[in-house]
């Protein structure tokens, strides 16, 4: 669900001391090239010999990337880093309470590093305005973020995540809010975040997974496995994996950060949730829900703001080749491929969506902001997707409920919109009757990409992402499997 950025944060801190493409060029385009594995790359799932299978590198808080087990010295990482500091991967580190790169300071992490989450003190590791991370893995030496608890005992929300702030625009009105989650008493410095520069630099994050992570500290005061809040678009981000955290993967406070080749599995909210004016591009996301969770867990969850406000800038993403895998059945509670609600807007196009109760839903005043133009805003637009396999009783053409009673689900709830008429507008090249051949709902060998690539329809993406990604979906086709190649990603139900 969406979060509220702007409360007063309780000190919880438990005894703590205080696109196919490569990956981002420095050109801004989410296409560039970095020399790591090739998206379309011919590989075999995350099994046997890979990352989170029984026995091997990265299921038990070993370090990941190497050829066996390897037992390492655990050094303990707290407080505040005020100077440059490298994480060698010649150790293993536990993050205990919240730790945080102030203002002017960079923390390299070294591929192949594996870093614990201590669980008593909810660790947490912050990146203030101005501060750096510079958390560059390769596909077969990822960085790792990981409970400190082995095997079957790690749990969602055995410790707290990874939450980068920075100077980039949000819609707050000031020009700054306070993030959710983080552990201090009062808002202040070290939770601020916005600002004047699209550009604002946070540094790399890149081939790095973070699991078990996630902290829920009262309505709408959550830690998610990684929050980005005023995140700028110098800020490089691709090839990140979150799993099995508490609530949602990934976070977008405001800001303007591109990034690429995204993985949610098996988390315990939203997928993607877009908050507060956040207007980056995103292109090849992949998300596969925990069919046991029957919370209210949305593939993507966008808001303008809380308040459901017209502040400036609108939040409005351009997401472009996303498959979104909900829990292929009917749960208790009511879950949505794509939930869009408070005012929000956003470019949305080459979705392949399955698998939920109901694969759209628009809130709110989100129905107008939809075709009507505010203040020389974009209105939002869904085209060149696929909708399939809805699990909803009454839901119409894989797309939505009708919306045609004084009742949910098919109550009213956004100023008169149609959902499925507006799916289905001519132009859109939208589809809801096809099967996208695809098996993404296995936990751990899914098949993302289907037999043949569903181009019928998709949209070119424009100057700025992977111009060559046209067809629906995070994936080509059956050999297009950058998610499920090298020991970066696994791919498990536990």
């Amino acid at each position: 669900m969406s979060r509220v950025s702007g409360l007063v944060f309780l000190t919880l801190v438990l005894g703590a001391a205080s696109l196919g493409a490569v990956a981002c060029s420095d050109d801004g385009n989410l296409g560039g090239s970095s020399g790591q594995t090739p998206a379309s790359s011919s590989g075999t799932p995350g099994s046997s010999g890979d990352p989170g299978s029984s026995g091997n590198p990265g299921s038990s808080g070993n370090n990941p990337g190497s050829s066996g087990n390897v037992v390492k010295v655990t050094e303990e990482l707290t407080g505040e880093i005020t100077t440059a500091r490298t994480l060698s991967n010649a150790k293993d580190y536990l993050l205990k309470g919240l730790v945080t790169v102030k203002a002017g300071a960079t923390l390299t992490i070294e591929k192949g590093t594996f870093i614990k989450g201590d669980s008593a003190s909810k660790a947490i590791l912050l990146i203030e305005p101005g501060g750096k991370l510079m958390a560059e893995g390769t596909a077969d030496e990822p960085i790792v973020f990981s409970s400190q608890a082995a095997g079957a005992a790690r749990r969602p929300g055995d410790w707290g995540g990874v939450i980068v702030l920075g100077k980039a625009p949000v819609n707050f009105l000031g020009g700054k809010g306070n993030v959710e989650g983080i552990l201090k008493t009062g808002n202040g410095p070290g939770t601020e975040y916005g600002g004047t520069d699209p550009e604002d630099n946070s540094g790399v994050i890149r081939y790095v997974r973070i699991e078990y992570a996630g902290i829920i500290i009262s309505t709408n005061n959550e830690v998610n496995g990684l929050t980005l809040a005023g995140v700028g678009r110098g800020t490089k981000i691709d090839h990140v994996q979150v799993r099995k955290a508490l609530d949602d993967c990934f976070e977008f406070f405001g800001g303007t950060v591109d990034a690429h080749h995204l993985i949610c599995q098996h988390n315990q909210d939203d997928g993607f949730d877009f908050d507060n004016g956040f207007t980056g591009r995103l292109q090849f996301l992949v998300l596969q829900q925990d069919p046991t969770h029957t919370g209210e867990d949305n593939g993507i969850e966008s808001d303008n703001d809380a308040d459901k406000s017209a502040n400036l800038p609108f939040t409005a993403p351009q997401v472009y080749n996303a498959t979104l895998c909900g829990k292929n059945s009917d749960v208790d509670s009511a879950q949505f491929g794509m939930l869009l609600r408070a005012n929000t807007r956003g470019t949305y196009a080459n979705m392949v969506v399955t698998g939920f109760e109901a694969n759209l839903d628009v809130r709110d005043g989100t129905g107008t902001a939809l075709v009507t133009p505010v203040a020389g805003q974009a209105v939002t637009s869904l085209t060149g997707s696929l909708f399939f396999g809805a699990k909803g009783t009454g839901v119409v053409d894989n797309i939505a409920y009708p919306e045609d009673t004084g009742t949910a689900p098919n109550k009213d709830n956004d100023t008169g919109l149609n959902e499925v008429l507006w799916f289905k507008t001519a132009g859109s090249n939208n589809a809801f009757d096809k099967d996208p051949g695809i098996n993404c709902f296995d936990p751990k060998t899914p098949v993302f990409g289907p037999a043949v690539s569903l181009t019928e329809g998709a949209a070119t993406p424009p100057a700025g992402f992977d111009v060559t990604a046209v067809y629906k979906g995070a994936f080509k086709d059956v050999n297009d499997k950058w998610a499920t190649t090298g020991r970066w990603a696994v791919w498990d139900s536990e």
